[in-house]
């Protein structure tokens, strides 16, 4: 199954970001958006799907070329990631919600109230539900079932806070994707965690440490292998110092 996501805006599409936070800054809307895509990018192969990026360019993309490349790469789903707004300061707008082209579409909506679900379960946001919209471009030009993401206001302060931070971009890749798989009916595959807890021999000697397996190997970490010798270890930035204990 091959799934077309895309990043909404650009980094400098007009009006597309917060209002100015307490030091002056703003959070672009597509700092958001890319950055979800790209997690969702990894969280979609790793669980079977194959991907089209309608918008990997750093500069801004039109929506006619963003709807063109998932309709010339035959996508079985699109999905467009966004964060929502109200206005142009900060107000009391909250929540996530997923639009559709039109609620009559069992397949499109299917999917739609399933990643709908999953970030609703995920983030605890207010839900807002799964909405038609048959004005947005890229739900009504695409030719495969399309859903447009809302992840939260950002010109809510709390849900703008969410919005600037990884964990919580994390948070929505992990969910869309989790819908994705409900709606295709696929279990989804948790990311496997790189570090095993296994035994090693060391002049005859068996220790259980942590081993983190990387590309094939496995590494043990600096502290574990320097106090099985009898030393200290303490660190200098990233560089390990070893000293004999006393």
């Amino acid at each position: 199954m091959k799934i077309a996501i895309d990043d909404g805006h650009g980094m400098e599409t007009a009006g597309k970001r917060t209002p100015a936070f307490s030091d002056g800054s703003v959070m672009r809307e597509n700092e958001f958006n890319r950055a979800v895509v790209a997690y969702l990018h990894d969280e979609l192969i790793r669980n079977g799907f194959s991907v089209v990026l309608t918008a990997p360019e750093d500069t801004d993309t039109s929506l006619a070329t963003r709807v063109q490349r998932a309709n010339d790469a035959h996508a079985d789903y699109f999905v467009s990631v966004h964060a929502n707004a109200f206005g142009n300061g900060w107000n009391d707008a909250n929540g996530v919600e997923s639009f559709v082209y039109a609620l009559n579409d069992a397949k499109t909506t299917g999917m739609a109230r399933c990643i709908q679900h999953e970030l609703i379960q995920a983030t605890g946001l207010r839900d807002r539900g799964v909405k038609e919209n048959p004005t947005l471009y890229v739900l009504r030009k695409t030719t495969m079932p399309a859903v447009l993401c809302e992840c939260g206001f950002m010109t809510n302060a709390a849900e703008a806070k969410l919005l600037k931070s990884d964990a919580y971009r994390k948070k929505c890749a992990t969910s869309i994707c989790k819908g994705i798989c409900a709606f295709a009916g696929k279990v989804y595959q948790e990311e496997k965690s790189p570090v095993v807890h296994g035994p090693v021999i060391i002049e005859n000697r068996t220790e259980d440490v942590d081993l983190i397996l990387w590309e094939g190997r496995n590494y043990l970490s600096a502290r574990d292998v320097g106090e099985m010798f009898g030393y200290d270890v303490s660190f200098k930035g990233s560089t390990p110092i070893f000293t004999k204990k006393k």
